[in-house]
């Protein structure tokens, strides 16, 4: 195996060993996580997301997945990108003046931080109390200030800490995983 090769392995092995840590840190999170979006959905209610970065990539394809489906042919569940909704504005409360307008107590905000303690998600994690809205963090360990402000009620699904990239990664994972569970928890199935 040359150079090149060995680095392709050694970044798979990254990813994999990243995948495992996820999956043994994080599994009742992410249940807990899935069968709280489920329920709002049932409910009537909405699933906001956004995230800052990469993370903003991640909670767009939250949105995806939930307003068009993943794994399964199904109609489409309301999900709004928060980073989509408030593209425009370059002001600092962006995310806040969003939520204000559009949601309402029952809604769920799912946050996507890569460990910078984001004013922006702060604020809207702030709101979407204000609100009334559970919350569902996606986080680092080093993202203090926004794991404080989770309340028992709520969900936070700690990756730990990690490389960005590895991060990202993560997040992504347990998107999917939160889709197949969401899906199965409305429709029934494996």
């Amino acid at each position: 195996m040359d150079a090149v090769d060995q680095r392709v392995f050694n970044q798979f092995q990254k990813m994999i060993e990243a995948t495992m840590a996820t999956g043994e840190t994080c599994a009742d999170s992410i249940a807990n996580a899935a069968e709280k979006i489920a329920s709002a959905l049932l409910a009537g209610n909405r699933v906001f997301t956004c995230g800052e970065h990469s993370s903003s990539l991640v909670a767009q394809l939250l949105t995806d997945y939930l307003s068009q489906g993943y794994e399964i042919d199904r109609p489409g569940f309301p999900s709004l990108n928060l980073n989509q909704i408030a593209q425009q504005s370059a002001a600092a409360e962006r995310y806040n003046q969003a939520l204000k307008t559009q949601a309402v107590s029952g809604d769920i905000l799912v946050l996507f931080s890569s460990g910078d303690n984001s004013s922006l998600m702060l604020g809207a994690l702030n709101t979407a109390l204000d609100r009334g809205m559970s919350i569902i963090l996606v986080s680092t360990e080093s993202d203090n200030s926004l794991i404080n402000l989770v309340s028992y009620n709520d969900v936070h699904i700690n990756i730990g800490s990690a490389p960005s990239p590895l991060i990202t990664q993560s997040q992504i994972q347990i998107v999917q995983c939160l889709c197949a569970l969401i899906d199965s928890h409305i429709f029934g199935g494996e």
